[in-house]
């Protein structure tokens, strides 16, 4: 049987998991290939945030893991963390922003010139204009990111203005013990994304380890340790769900996606040539990638399919799916 955290013995070797077999259960845990969440909110809070910076992507993203979209309303895009869109329900994006934002040199001289240009919903042109005259110095998307990271602004609603908001941070949902928020992060960090390490989750939310050592001991009971080393976290509710078998599936997902974008070592959902083509020169651009039973066959986009290896089997799922995005 698979240890629990906190036991030092060593898994089992029947939960020893080849490349293969670890891509499948991540697309279940993710989601993708097993329906885990029936709305977008209840999507994106089971993850805590998603990367967003493509407005296109990120629904799609939520799209393909949750069938109703018609509480998209209650999530909003933020600087949540590496100085990078993400999206997050409304109810997380203030803690998870405090706990993982890391504002540059020279913020907190102009945070309140920038905070009081936002008094209503604007748009990116409104804002532009305001900030032009008020802060000419100052590079626009430091003004968006400055209001965002600051917990004062997000973008929200369908036409996705830069909207003042009242976000809960850290006092009013941990009493403001960071450990206990990074804690909180983490637990569905591996929910959502195991197996996963927890060097996975330190690269992905960049936190430091003095907030990851002591949350990493403080899991529930629900994550089990699977590998050679015990040195894999995954839910136990993942371990139970048939997809983690399934085989020959079919997804396209949209570009920054999580199942690419969660972890540190993504060789293995591709071969190392499918990734300088996936992310061209590794400038942080990503494309669109097919996945055929978890691993990455191809691009796409509105023009066409780029073909990397589809097999036989998955050529006309990919080419319906492609039609219908």
């Amino acid at each position: 049987m698979p240890a629990r955290i906190g036991t030092p013995r060593p898994t089992s070797s029947m939960m020893m998991l080849n490349r293969r077999e670890r891509a499948r259960m991540r697309l279940a845990a993710q989601g993708l290939t097993a329906l885990r969440w029936h709305t977008a909110a209840e999507a994106v809070r089971a993850f805590g945030v998603m990367q967003g910076q493509d407005l296109h992507s990120v629904r799609r993203s939520l799209a393909l893991r949750a069938p109703n979209e018609s509480d998209n309303s209650e999530i909003v895009r933020g600087y949540a963390m590496r100085n990078t869109l993400f999206a997050a329900s409304v109810k997380d994006m203030g803690w998870i922003t405090e706990l993982c934002a890391k504002p540059r040199k020279g913020d907190a001289a102009v945070r309140e010139a920038v905070l009081q240009l936002i008094d209503a919903p604007l748009t990116r042109a409104e804002l532009k204009s305001r900030a032009a005259q008020a802060l000419p110095e100052l590079p626009f998307w430091h003004v968006v990111r400055i209001s965002m990271e600051s917990g004062h602004a997000c973008y929200a609603g369908e036409e996705q203005l830069i909207t003042p908001v009242e976000l809960d941070g850290m006092e009013a949902l941990f009493n403001g013990d960071s450990v206990a928020a990074t804690t909180e992060l983490m637990t569905r960090y591996f929910r959502t994304h195991g197996p996963a390490t927890v060097q996975d989750f330190a690269w992905w939310c960049k936190l430091p380890q003095r907030l990851i050592r002591p949350a990493a001991e403080k899991l529930p009971d629900d994550l089990i340790r699977i590998g050679r080393e015990g040195e894999e976290l995954v839910s136990a509710e993942v371990l139970e769900l048939p997809e983690v078998k399934k085989k020959k599936s079919v997804l396209l997902l949209g570009a920054f996606d999580e199942y690419i974008l969660g972890y540190q070592d993504r060789l293995f959902a591709m071969s190392a040539d499918m990734h300088h083509a996936l992310v061209p020169g590794n400038q942080g651009i990503f494309r669109r990638a097919i996945v055929i039973d978890g691993q990455v066959r191809g691009m796409w986009n509105k023009q066409g399919i780029e073909d990397w290896g589809i097999p036989a089997y998955a050529a006309g799922r990919v080419e319906r799916q492609w039609k219908e995005c």
